[in-house]
């Protein structure tokens, strides 16, 4: 997925996901739609062709990329700067998905799927209780027989506590009772709606060429498409099925497939066995075997997996709460304090581990005091990642970085070079020195930073600007190192977007104007204060909403 986002201009902060065509401009026909001066109802165009984007003006003279004008088609690479007007565009590309596990069963040719399917002998609806298991076992000419196979089934279940072992044996059942020399029982992933192997088994004298699980993908889908068992002919004897088709380059003379259905008519896996000779094939009361045994297991097999998920929450919940402790312990333990200025921060994660950061650090002399706030696009351990790679990356760098803006240069070099395409960071950095009484800043595409005015008792925000961190090499030129006087009582209030982006029960934002007005409000109180204070309003506001993202408050107050 490729993205624009407005670095600076009006909309700072929007995002838009780049579909196959794409004119930008002020028209509501736009799909990407913009404001400002200078900007044409149909400025430019990007458009998607063989993978890649490319982008021409629309208009002459009106478009730049990475500040060089553009007059033809040119192609879009991840972290180019599109100029419009006076709208600065980030273009980002996300990191291409990781292949895929291969299949573990073979696949026919599409051709012979067809062909497979003609091959089915005869077809089980699964049993639903153990009553109908019975009475249909009990029409078999072996109806004693397959009733002391379900009582070993029975005390299979009874002794074995561990999946595997109890699918293993439950194979070892059927290889004693039916001629199978292959067999194999998979389970269901419904995450990722694939079936994984969880037990196999092949006699001694049984070889084959392949080196793959023995089943075939058409009969398998059928299966769990209808969710009934199935026993197949002998497809070698058969002269239509003598060219590349899967059943035979298996040499698979019989199979049988039939479904675990767990109590919710939901397909929890199958049982899988064929037959590599001619002179041992499956029968019609031997699916019906296979489908009482599949009816008889599959409670336990539904009990087991759930108590093996819940273990595996147990675990996730476990070490989500210790890197949750851990990124809290490298929060400021202790408020730093610094003649002239004071501080305070707070931050709560949407989940247990969060992409948001605040930072207090001072120097050896305690002269200078360097407050960080910054937020990692995403949610989760991805996001925390980045977080705590990014803490560790910016307290080495004050030591060796004369300001602001090159401690951003250099921090955005460290995570171009160590994290994904999709992964960046809004970054905002303030320096106060206690001598000089003087108050520099460097933003990295970060949200607004909030003035509030002792004096007049208003409230005005300051846009951040520069570049998100992560995106591109090429950063320097868009960082710039500003001052920002401050008389004794003016306070600061830095915030990320989880604050403003906060939704009530209507799916209604708090916004920035609401948090100009709350700012105005308690901006005469301590850092702490106004912290605390704000963030009992978000509370009141989204009263039983769900958090969607990490809210983060630092507050910086000028002593009178």
């Amino acid at each position: 997925m490729a993205q624009l986002i407005i670095m600076d201009g009006p909309g700072v902060g929007a995002t838009f996901e780049l579909s196959t065509q794409n004119i930008l401009g002020t028209s509501a026909k736009c799909q990407i739609r913009l404001q400002g001066k200078n900007i044409a109802e149909e400025h430019a165009k990007i458009v998607q062709r063989n993978n890649v984007f490319l982008i021409f003006p629309m208009i002459p003279g009106g478009l730049q990329v990475n500040s060089q004008l553009v007059r033809q088609e040119r192609k879009l690479n991840h972290g180019d700067m599109i100029t419009l007007g006076e709208v600065m565009l980030l273009y980002g590309e996300e990191a291409a998905p990781q292949a895929q596990e291969p299949e573990e069963v073979m696949e026919p040719e599409e051709e012979d799927a067809g062909k497979e399917r003609s091959i089915i002998k005869s077809r089980q609806r699964y049993f639903k209780n153990p009553e109908a298991a019975v009475q249909s076992l009990g029409e078999t000419k072996h109806a004693i027989h397959f009733m002391e196979v379900l009582l070993k089934v029975s005390n299979a279940i009874m002794s074995k506590l561990e999946l595997k072992e109890l699918l293993s044996h439950l194979l070892d059942i059927i290889f004693e009772n039916l001629p199978a020399d292959r067999g194999t029982i998979f389970l269901m992933d419904p995450k990722a709606n694939k079936l994984w192997p969880m037990a196999s088994k092949k006699r001694d004298d049984v070889q084959t060429a392949s080196t793959k699980l023995m089943a075939s993908r058409t009969i398998i889908k059928e299966v769990l498409e209808s969710k009934e068992g199935i026993l197949t002919k002998d497809a070698m004897e058969d002269a239509r099925f003598q060219m590349g088709l899967s059943i035979v380059a298996q040499q698979i003379h019989a199979a049988l497939c039939v479904p675990l259905v767990g109590k919710n008519d939901e397909v929890l896996g199958i049982i899988h066995i064929d037959s590599t000779r001619s002179d041992r094939v499956f029968t019609d009361d031997h699916l019906r075997l296979v489908t009482g045994i599949a009816m008889q297991s599959s409670l336990a097999i539904e009990n087991a997996l759930l108590v093996q998920q819940l273990g595996e929450k147990k675990r996730i919940e476990q070490e989500l709460t210790i890197a949750s402790n851990i990124q809290q312990e490298l929060l400021p333990k202790v408020i730093p304090q610094v003649e002239g200025i004071e501080v305070y921060g707070f931050m709560k994660p949407a989940k247990e581990v969060g992409g948001d950061y605040y930072d207090f650090v001072t120097n050896e002399g305690n002269t200078e005091l360097y407050i960080c706030i910054g937020d990692v696009s995403g949610k989760g351990v991805p996001a925390g990642l980045v977080m705590v790679m990014a803490r560790c990356f910016f307290r080495p760098l004050i030591m060796s970085c004369q300001n602001t803006k090159v401690l951003l240069e250099e921090l955005n070099k460290l995570l171009v070079a160590d994290t994904r395409k999709d992964m960046f960071m809004s970054m905002l950095v303030i320096k106060w020195d206690a001598k000089k009484k003087s108050l520099v800043w460097t933003g990295a595409g970060h949200e607004h930073l909030i003035l509030y005015h002792s004096k007049t008792k208003k409230s005005e925000a300051i846009r951040a600007g520069g570049i998100v961190l992560g995106m591109t090499k090429q950063a320097e030129k868009f960082f710039v190192e500003q001052e920002l006087h401050l008389e004794p009582g003016d306070s600061i209030i830095l915030y990320t977007d989880g604050v403003t982006e906060c939704q009530n029960p209507q799916n209604k934002m708090l916004e920035l104007p609401n948090l100009l007005k709350l700012t105005e409000k308690y901006g005469h109180l301590s850092a702490q204060e106004i912290c605390t204070s704000i963030f009992s309003e978000l509370q009141r506001f989204m009263g039983n909403a769900a958090q969607y993202d990490d809210i983060t408050l630092v507050g910086i107050k000028r002593k009178s």
